[in-house]
């Protein structure tokens, strides 16, 4: 129908639809004129107004069909064609996802969340929602995952609110929507099993007839009773600040209803053996308790109710005897090795019991009794802190040196000892770490500003015996600042020192300590030949987590001055031989590099800090109790508090983001690959053939008759030192692969974008296969890919998509990829311009974030040949390769025996 047009308009009640004619007047057309799509929106509208003449409508709609709950109304209006807005402009509809974001942006004092329409990788501010599944961009209708009933209150989260309140507002938007995504700095959302909450009972008042105002309503950590009954929350969020991720889980009040019950069976009880005013009246959650009948519930009912239920406004009842009581915590203690031991006392309202016999009382009654017979309610949290804190050793109790800070903000200035301010020192110290004067190491290298604060902290810990984590963001020079800290303590030092790391990080680090301080004298303990009479002669001994894992029995019987685990991350599972193992090493200090110290839970956290400070944590047992539990499984916020501010001093982090002033536009790195013991032998094999065949065909043909042959040798010889797999039907690895998935998973994990590019289609698709075992989202294109225009505006927009796979040819020309901010290049270009082109698809106008590129090479193989031509014959190099896969220009027999010569040959 020319003439005929369905309208999509708004009003104070939401989106709703309308036929009209051209000039957009109403129009009711009968639906049996017309056939098809349009056809169905018509009858579809006549039975919704048949069924709203049956309904009672408050809102004044004037029979309008709204599109909220009618989603298969804007799915029949997207086949029509003939779908216009308030002024007759056509719409569209898209048949790409859609999504609704909620960005929150941290300022200062507030918190700013928007609501934004998010589209194939476009953040679009600026939308209307049509209904649970659909929202209006413009002039184009987006389907979007179903929102639930209230998808219309959208626009009301569009707020600025207290960062203590975060926690709130997120619980209030996942139990208002089903499908919202979330934006908040570098976060993850992830989603969990439902969370019951906790009775509370909820002293409101007395009254001047002394009746007691009690109600019972759920709580949580953080999420007061008010917060409850004022809201209709069906999720909370939970804000993990030490691992930034925020945890959704449905809400179930299953307790809640349990102990509602169990009261009133109770208080029915009860009633009938008070004398005196003993009835009691319900209203909703609220219970009023006449005098008589809420004494005799406070003695001898609420005992028993205090194990399972919090309490709030315990303050309101000293007319029945009950205090709510604000204990005082006396310390003298004096100073040992890792804790400090003495006495305990608490202080409650005047008077004084011994720690444990406090505790063990709350432990068994949920309250403390008093000698005149009243009963003391203390803070839960108080006491579970003083369990968490105090260890009882014989009669005297201990409390770690770790857990001085925390003490100390539970006793009295007047009660501390010179044991206790001893401690106080070092930790304060932590905060004018940066006014001491740095070390001066003799390095051939020029620290960047937040390097020589890394070299302060490092020298801080040193001098106190402390362990710590220096866990800086990739590429901005961990090892470095470790080496600056190694040639302040060599040659001064006599024994020696550790560096555990994975294996495909030996090379790096003889190579970094040659450049850095060839002065430092090292000893790679590793492979078939590794000897254990050399382990007394050099200052530093490299070797990997296997070596000392199988090898142990050598490791523990000699003393270390240092040993330091880089990739710290290979001992997060405390219960591995490896973790066992590195527990074993007798070192007189412990360092620990890590760009991502826990990757996944909180057991990482203990297994880093059993290492680091033995004594900061105990058992695994004890850690569980104290942290574990009430964090992942509770979500309690001061425990988590608690743990953040314990840990805070030993791990120092820096992302790039953070120290961008102090860092050039572009940083370049090479990585070094061992081969495996199978690909030499492939690579030797072919080596040494190639080397004979062209000397004999120079001999017999020349030079310049040989190029041919020379370039595929050449070829051949770059394919299995980059990609084996290609040359032996996927039999033997190439060690790249495990390389640069450990760099990638790192540099993920801390939300940067990653391009890789390779020479060979093989290697990226071995890559690929690589990430998809990861579980990292990725995108690789070759020369067979068409749209590319897509995949790049895809890897630009989708926060999700974190790889990029492709070839020079492909990948190297035309193309504007500034999400990304790190680069790996597989296997290396001769000519140096090509590998340049490639870190330029990223480092370009448009990116503002420093760029780290690195190059893969195996080492004893032509890649390091070609790398040594580009940095000391450049000028010949030109003259072999004018660019990737052209022609050979010249080359005489002193370049081919250099090329293809043994790896020892110079």
């Amino acid at each position: 129908p020319r003439d005929l047009f369905f309208m999509i308009d708004f009003d104070e009640t939401g989106a709703f639809v309308q036929p009209v004619d051209e000039r957009g007047a109403a129009a009711a057309p009968p639906g049996d004129h017309f056939g098809g799509p349009v056809r169905e929106v018509l009858e579809t509208l006549a039975l919704l107004e048949r069924q709203h003449r049956f309904q009672i409508d408050w809102t004044g709609s004037e029979d309008r069909t709204y599109l909220d709950g009618n989603a298969h109304l804007v799915t029949q209006l997207a086949r029509c064609g003939n779908v216009v807005d308030a002024r007759c402009r056509p719409i569209a509809f898209s048949d790409a996802p859609a999504r609704i974001v909620c960005r929150i942006t941290p300022g200062e004092p507030l918190l700013t969340a928007e609501m934004l329409l998010a589209e194939n990788g476009r953040l679009l501010d600026d939308f209307r929602i049509l209904g649970r599944e659909h929202a209006l961009h413009g002039d184009t209708v987006y389907r979007i995952p179903p929102m639930g009933r209230h998808a219309a209150e959208i626009p009301w989260f569009a707020s600025s609110f207290l960062p203590t309140d975060l926690e709130k507002y997120l619980s209030l938007l996942f139990s208002a929507f089903d499908g919202i995504s979330v934006h908040y700095q570098d976060y993850t959302v992830v989603r969990e099993g439902a969370k019951p909450t906790r009775p509370t009972l909820v002293f409101e008042r007395v009254d001047p007839e002394n009746a007691l105002f009690l109600r019972i309503s759920p709580t949580l950590p953080g999420l007061d009773a008010d917060f409850f009954d004022s809201y209709d929350v069906s999720r909370i969020a939970f804000v993990n600040e030490i691992e930034q991720r925020i945890t959704i889980r449905d809400v179930v009040h299953d307790a809640v209803y349990d102990g509602y019950d169990d009261v009133l069976k109770r208080l029915k009880k009860l009633k009938r053996r008070v004398e005196g005013p003993s009835e009691f009246f319900q209203e909703g959650n609220l219970l009023i308790l006449q005098e008589a009948l809420a004494g005799a519930f406070l003695r001898s009912e609420l005992p028993h109710l205090l194990t399972r239920f919090d309490l709030l406004g315990a303050e309101r009842l000293r007319t029945y005897n009950i205090r709510a009581a604000a204990p005082r915590l006396n310390l003298a203690l004096s100073h040992g090795i890792d804790f400090l031991e003495g006495d305990a006392s608490l202080n409650i309202e005047g008077e004084t019991l011994p720690l444990f016999s406090a505790l063990a009382e709350y432990r068994k009654n949920a309250y403390i009794p008093l000698s005149d017979g009243s009963q003391a309610i203390v803070s839960k949290a108080y006491m579970e802190k003083l369990e968490r804190l105090f260890i009882k050793r014989r009669k005297k109790v201990r409390l770690s040196f770790f857990d001085l800070p925390l003490a100390a903000e539970m006793i009295d200035e007047k009660t501390s000892e010179a044991g206790i301010e001893k401690s106080r020192e070092i930790f304060a110290g932590f905060n004018d770490i940066h006014r001491t004067e740095p070390p001066v190491p003799r390095l051939d290298a020029v620290l960047r500003e937040y390097q020589k604060q890394g070299c302060q902290w490092l020298s801080y810990l040193h001098r106190h015996g402390l362990g710590g984590c220096l866990a800086d963001d990739m590429g901005l020079g961990k090892t470095l600042q470790a080496i600056a800290m190694l040639s302040t303590v060599y040659p001064g030092q006599r024994l020696p020192s550790l560096i555990i790391m994975p294996k495909s990080l030996l090379f790096n680090w003889e190579n970094e300590l040659a450049r850095f301080n060839p002065d430092l004298t090292c000893y790679t303990y590793h492979g078939l030949h590794r000897d254990a009479a050399a382990l007394d002669e050099p200052q530093l001994i490299l070797t990997t987590y296997a070596m000392v894992r199988n090898d142990i029995e050598q490791f523990r019987e000699r003393a270390f001055y240092y040993v330091i685990l880089d990739e710290s991350q290979a001992i997060k599972n405390p219960n591995t031989q490896v973790s066992k193992a590195v527990m074993l090493l007798d070192a007189r200090h412990r360092l620990a590099l890590s760009g991502t110290p826990i990757e996944n839970n909180l057991g990482e956290l203990y297994a880093l800090f059993r290492f680091l400070n033995p004594a900061m944590f105990g058992s695994l047992k004890r850690f569980n109790k104290h942290y574990a539990a009430p964090i992942q499984k509770d979500d309690d916020k001061e425990v988590l508090k608690e743990l953040r501010r314990k840990v805070y001093p030993f791990i120092l982090r820096r992302l790039k983001k953070d120290v961008l002033q102090d860092l050039p536009d572009k940083i370049e790195q090479t990585l070094y690959v061992e081969m495996s013991d199978a690909q030499q032998r492939i690579y030797e094999d072919r080596r040494r053939f190639f080397h004979e065949s062209i000397r004999s065909k120079i001999a017999r043909d020349g030079i310049r008759k040989s190029q041919f042959f020379i370039l595929q040798a050449l070829m051949e010889l770059r394919q299995i030192a980059a990609v084996p797999e290609s040359r032996t039907d996927g039999q033997v690895l190439s060690p790249k692969r495990e390389l640069v998935l450990e760099q990638i998973e790192e540099v993920v994990a801390n939300r940067h974008k990653v391009l890789v590019f390779a020479n060979f289609i093989h290697a990226l698709e071995c890559v690929a296969e690589d990430l998809n075992r990861a579980g990292i989202d990725y995108l690789l294109m070759t020369g067979a890919t068409r749209d590319r225009k897509a995949l790049v505006e895809r890897f630009q927009r989708d926060d999700a998509c974190k790889v990029f796979l492709m070839t020079l040819k492909t990948g190297g020309v035309g193309l504007n990829l500034t999400a990304a901010d790190y680069i790996f290049i597989f296997d290396p270009w001769w000519n140096r311009a090509a590998e340049n082109q490639a870190v330029d698809r990223t480092h370009r106008i448009g990116q503002d974030k420093t760029v780290f590129s690195y190059r893969l090479i195996a080492r004893g193989t032509i890649e390091e040949k070609i790398l040594a031509l580009q940095q000391q014959k450049s000028e010949l190099f030109d003259n072999i390769i004018s660019s990737d896969g052209a022609g050979i220009k010249s080359l005489s027999e002193a370049d081919v025996a250099f090329i293809l010569g043994d790896a020892d040959h110079r």
